[in-house]
């Protein structure tokens, strides 16, 4: 890692996802976030030095985020859920017209603050708000990160039935019931393609997979509900090496500048005669990739 270098507007960008996951108040992301940046000892060194400094005063005041919490149980899933549930329930009934306000934050508000309104929305139960949200997503292009939100809430809420809306450039219809609520909710072939690239990074950079999957779970959103969705379900022998490998090759360029494709390749055994599927499948990443994170370089 010593001659590799960030370019200054992937420097920017993992900046602002700090300053991000402090303010959420997320700080074992940040922790994995500034363990990955002072990988690269190349930065200037009075940002190595900020990173260090905030490493330190996490690591003192949070250190409990140090160690690996236990994956939640699916009973502690239902309890949280729960709780949110009411928490919403009492906010509706305490303020008649809460809904109406979190669908105006739905059609004016910024991509943060739609998302937030689906999230609550979901848990609401008043006639009318499933209509309201599906005629949303339905009246024109939006970005496929609120869509996805979208249709998770209209599930949440108990909607069934195919939907159909503009997205990537064509009408698609999906069925609101088979909408994944969470990573575990994908099919065990999507959820392999990722810890595929964990198990080949986790030696040699292991919070590399941290990008990854954050990657990973914005290009499933693009991609639900269209073709490209509906090639990743296709049972093609070493499909799961495919595209791992292609999102692997696809961070190394953008977050090193470079990549090694001849090792890589042969580090998920691509072969030959799967030359042609992983170039689709890299093309597809790619044009992902430049169309919702523009070029840093």
């Amino acid at each position: 890692m010593n001659n590799v270098i960030l370019f200054p507007k992937t420097e920017q960008y993992y900046e602002e996802e700090l300053t991000r996951f402090l303010k959420n108040e997320q700080y074992s992301d940040a922790l994995q976030l500034l363990t990955f940046l002072l990988q690269f000892p190349a930065a200037q060194s009075d940002k190595i030095e900020q990173w260090e400094a905030l490493r330190i005063w996490l690591q003192t005041m949070f250190p409990e985020e140090l160690f690996p919490m236990p994956s939640p149980s699916e009973e502690d899933l239902e309890e949280e859920e729960d709780l949110l549930r009411q928490y919403i329930h009492e906010k509706s009934s305490d303020d008649g017209a809460y809904a109406l306000k979190l669908l105006d934050l739905l059609k004016e508000g910024n991509l943060e603050q739609q998302v937030s309104s689906l999230e609550q929305l979901g848990f609401i139960d008043q006639p009318g708000i499933g209509s309201a949200i599906k005629e949303w997503l339905s009246e024109k292009p939006r970005h496929p990160h609120i869509q996805f939100k979208a249709l998770q809430a209209l599930k949440q809420m108990g909607e069934q039935g195919f939907i159909e809306f503009p997205k990537n450039g064509n009408m698609i219809a999906v069925q609101i019931e088979e909408t994944p609520l969470c990573p575990e909710d994908f099919p065990s072939q999507i959820r392999d393609m990722i810890r595929r690239v964990g198990d080949i990074s986790e030696i040699s950079q292991p919070d590399f997979v941290y990008f990854a999957k954050q990657t990973w779970q914005e290009f499933l959103a693009y991609a639900y509900g269209t073709a490209i969705y509906s090639d990743l379900l296709k049972a093609e022998e070493g499909a799961v090496d495919v595209w791992a490998s292609a999102l692997h090759a696809i961070l190394q360029e953008r977050l090193f500048g470079s990549v090694n494709r001849e090792e890589l390749l042969d580090n998920y055994g691509i072969v030959g005669s799967m030359a042609l599927q992983w170039k689709r499948a890299h093309l597809v990443l790619q044009a992902f990739v430049k169309q919702f994170n523009p070029d840093p370089f």
